[in-house]
């Protein structure tokens, strides 16, 4: 359907015609004209759903043409098609009744229709009630009337109705649920066909307009059952239905000859435009309703609730309302309803310090999007960073959320200034430290300079209470330019309290929290929070730190190198004495001569020499190693235990093989060493007295070695009695049976493990041991060792006699 630039609606009459006065050119009812870009989709949907039905009681009865009311109907199907139509009695080629001209205007355009509802067409004067001279009939061209009534004269009609209020809520309700899956049909019972399009231009009034041109509707229908609208009126003369109110056959009824209607339950959409029309000005309202479609929101309650902020001019906003404004605005495009958006965002503006955050990053996007005037966003964000601000101090929480840039040029140092004079005041007012960090990273987040100096009493509260709990989880790396200040100051507020005497205290509380500077400085903050490091890390942790801080004390200009070496030295075992580990890493960083403090060398000579715990070969080697580089100083106790390492070390190795000259000068050697080495060494010594094949050697050698090698020299060697093997411990075990530097137990130990082994070895291993008594025992030990070898033979109990009485006495 195309039609000109000034053609509001094509335009077709619809009337009983004479042979060639009508567009089929035969008698009868048809379409008698049209205008030229009425096609025939539109011919079809008018003579579907818009023609006068006259009763046909009252054409029997040849009623008035007086009495016949006007129709007026509405239908939508891809176009819209609106009409008039009148009762014009009988035919226009004989004398029958049922004569009736309809004039239908129709579009496609819902424009064409202005922001009127159809219903408010009726009585409009451009509607024709004769047919049109030709078969072709003019359109409705812009500028057309509509009828008289109007958005004050719907609120006349609520209001000047006793029930008008209920009514309306009801046939609002009704017209809302028609797109519904339980929506009804809705009757109207009225004589007046003005009255019933009065109610439906007043309820489609308060619906948006291009959903009103979607409902159709018929006044008058002889039979509402076939009418294709949703919405139908019948005469009660007509006898067109047997619905009532009371027994409403589906429908919702409207008896507007009552006026009562069906007990519809009010929908609060519904209620809410009908308190509208009520209190506020009708075309404000009539403004609202087009606004609040236009919005494109599905929520039909925020779309009411923009639609009021847009167009009434109320109170201030609430919260509530400009969290519903700011989520519109940000996710429309800037064109949506350009003169109400600019009067919303100017609500908004108005008093921007009035709202909270979330509210104000919002207005700050959408100012940044060029929605506002450009002296708007820079209010914005300072309005945003003083709420943060005062979040932070109040909170002491502080948010991440990057925020875009705003418009080059629009922030000005004036607004810098002002937003740092901001943070200055939270600053002097806060009292917990949190607070202060979160006011910091807020500055920061906003690339402010947070004048710590202007706040110096906070600042000094805050660092004391900072250096009382360090267990805080502050941000020092989020405070940007007051980062270095703060953290000088807490450095010369612990080291205040390490001069004073809490220096263990200090570290045990920072040591994992403060960077320390390397080498390390004289400073004593750095040492309480080294010597905490050792005391608090692991091995690993502390070989680390060793390696980095002796390195870099090496590495220190020649003048300052020997102090600053002794320094760090002293100061990373100040509180833990070092391990072994500890001791070999100092000797291999640590270059010849380079010699390790007093004390620390004497922790070791110390640990060495008094026993206290187990001395292991291990504490001679680093000794040693320490030793050889001239890393400790060679005092007398230190080169008694060195030597006495060596000495013992060489009586192990030769041991085995020693002659009988050489044997007799290592009792006075071992005797010589230093008690603990002697220990460390006992093990291995013993092992080495094993091995000495001549049983006088293992003789004259035990009754000289110090006594606290008797005891495992023996467990070792009659050990190897309970299974024979070797004969040199069964010969050496018997010498032993009769020394006197043995006592009473363990020469009788001695005596029944080599009866033992005699009953379990062979002939060969006797006669071998045997051979070894004759040639080094006593002539008494000699026969004694005849009497057991031959007892044993003989399969009796063998005591020996002399030689043992004698060493028992």
């Amino acid at each position: 359907m195309s039609t000109g630039d000034d053609v509001a609606f094509e335009t077709l009459i619809y009337t009983d015609c004479v042979p060639g006065q009508g567009l089929q050119g035969t008698a009868g009812l048809q379409f008698q004209a049209r205008s030229p870009g009425a096609d025939r989709a539109a011919m079809s949907l008018v003579q579907g759903a818009d023609l006068y039905e006259p009763p046909a009681s009252w054409m029997r009865d040849r009623r008035p043409l007086d009495d016949y009311p006007p129709s007026f109907a509405h239908a939508y199907d891809t176009v819209y098609a609106t009409a008039a139509g009148v009762y014009l009695g009988r035919e226009a080629n004989g004398g029958r009744e049922g004569n009736q001209l309809t004039h239908a205007i129709v579009t496609a355009d819902p424009a064409s229709y202005l922001l009127h509802r159809p219903a408010q067409l009726f009585g409009a004067p451009f509607w024709l009630k004769q047919p049109a001279p030709t078969t072709e009939c003019e359109p409705v061209r812009h500028p057309w009337e509509p009828g008289p009534f109007d958005i004050e004269a719907a609120r006349a009609l609520v209001t000047e109705n006793p029930r008008g209020t209920e009514l309306l809520d009801r046939l609002l309700t009704s017209l809302l649920a028609l797109n519904g899956t339980d929506g009804r049909r809705v009757l109207f019972i009225s004589e007046d066909a003005g009255e019933v399009l009065r109610w439906i231009s007043t309820a489609t009034l308060l619906l948006p307009q291009e959903q009103a041109l979607k409902i159709g509707f018929k006044v008058f229908t002889t039979n509402p059952a076939y009418a294709t609208q949703p919405v139908v009126a019948v005469h009660p003369g007509w006898d067109s239905t047997a619905v009532t109110v009371e027994d409403d056959g589906g429908y919702a009824v409207f008896d507007l000859t009552r006026n009562e209607s069906s007990k519809v339950p009010a929908d609060p959409r519904a209620q809410r435009w009908v308190r509208l029309l009520l209190d506020e000005d009708p075309y404000d309202v009539l403004d609202m309703v087009e606004t609040a479609a236009a919005t494109g929101r599905e929520n039909p309650d925020e779309a009411f609730e923009l639609a009021r902020l847009m167009v009434l001019h109320g109170p201030r906003l609430s919260q509530h309302d400009a969290r519903i404004a700011v989520s519109w605005l940000k996710t429309t495009p800037a064109t949506v309803l350009r003169p109400s958006r600019e009067k919303l965002i100017d609500k908004l503006l108005d008093d921007v310090t009035q709202w909270p955050e979330d509210i104000l990053r919002d207005l700050d996007e959408i100012a940044r999007s060029g929605q506002t005037d450009p002296s708007r966003p820079p209010q914005v964000r300072v309005a945003l960073i003083s709420a943060e601000l005062d979040r932070a101090a109040r909170q002491g929480t502080a948010s991440t959320i990057e925020l875009g840039a705003l418009p080059p040029g629009a922030w000005q140092d004036q607004h810098t200034a002002q937003c740092e004079s901001l943070v200055v005041q939270e600053l002097q007012a806060v009292r917990d430290p949190r607070m202060f960090d979160a006011v910091l990273k807020v500055a920061h987040r906003f690339r402010l300079t947070a004048r710590v100096d202007d706040a110096a009493e906070a600042s000094r509260a805050f660092i004391r209470a900072w250096a009382d709990h360090p267990e805080l989880d502050l941000s020092p790396g989020s405070w940007g330019t007051a980062e270095r200040p703060l953290l000088d100051d807490l450095r010369s507020e612990l080291t205040r309290r390490v001069r004073d005497g809490h220096g263990d205290e200090v570290g045990d509380a920072w040591w994992n929290l403060l960077r320390v500077p390397m080498p390390m400085s004289d400073d004593p903050l750095d040492a309480a929070l080294f010597a905490a490091k050792m005391v608090h890390s692991g091995s690993a942790a502390r070989a680390s730190l060793i390696e980095k801080l002796v390195t870099h004390a090496l590495g220190t200009a020649p003048e300052n190198r020997a102090g600053t070496v002794e320094r760090t030295l002293s100061t990373l075992w100040s509180r833990v004495p070092p391990s072994l580990d500890e001791y070999r890493q100092v000797a291999q960083l640590l270059p010849n001569g380079f010699a390790l403090p007093p004390a620390l060398a004497r922790l070791l000579v110390e640990a060495i020499l008094a026993g206290s715990d187990p001395v292991r070969h291990e504490h001679l080697d680093v000794l040693r190693s320490l030793y050889d580089k001239e890393l400790i100083a060679r005092t007398e106790r230190v080169e008694r235990v060195v030597h006495s390492d060596e000495d013992l070390r060489a009586v192990h190795e030769r041991l085995p093989t020693a002659d009988v000259q050489q044997l007799s000068e290592f009792p006075r050697i071992v005797s010589y060493s230093v008690m603990p080495v002697r220990h460390v060494w006992a093990r291995e010594l013993t092992e080495a007295m094993l091995k000495v094949k001549h049983p006088v050697s293992s003789d004259r050698l035990l009754k000289q070695i110090p006594a606290e090698y008797h005891r495992p020299y023996l467990r070792e060697l009659l050990g190897r009695l309970r299974k024979p093997a070797d004969v040199v411990p069964a010969v050496v075990a018997y010498q032993l049976a009769g020394a006197d530097f043995l006592g009473p137990e363990r020469r009788e130990e001695c005596l029944a493990l080599v009866q033992h082994w005699v009953r379990k070895a062979n002939e060969k291993q006797r006669k071998q041991a045997t051979a070894l008594v004759l040639q080094i025992a006593s002539r008494d030990r000699q026969r004694e060792w005849t009497a057991m070898l031959e007892s044993r033979d003989e399969g009796r109990s063998w005591k020996p006699t002399t030689w043992l009485r004698k060493a028992e006495g």
